[in-house]
């Protein structure tokens, strides 16, 4: 039997290219009003799940060290700690 193979995720890079594009397009203030809306909301659910993304990645960045007497320790790594690149695009 064969397995099909699912539709793969886009990348973040890709899925910020994509944004990007949507943002340019919306700037040349050229799109009919539904079409704009329709870019607009695609736009939205983009940042939104590269948002998501992202925290789901600085959760990653946390560093976990053993101690001498084997404890551990659980340190945000300094990238973890910085704002979100795309803070400026909540609404």
């Amino acid at each position: 039997m064969t397995v099909k193979k699912g539709k793969q995720e886009p990348t973040f890079e890709e899925e910020l290219t994509r944004l990007e594009a949507l943002a340019e397009q919306m700037e040349t203030g050229d799109l009919p009003l539904d079409q704009l809306m329709d870019t607009y909301e695609e736009g939205t659910r983009i940042a939104k799940a590269l948002q998501e993304r992202l925290e789901q990645a600085k959760a990653r960045l946390s560093e976990v060290k053993t101690r001498k007497d084997g404890s551990v320790s659980v340190t945000a790594s300094p990238i973890a700690t910085q704002g979100s690149l795309l803070d400026e695009l909540e609404p």
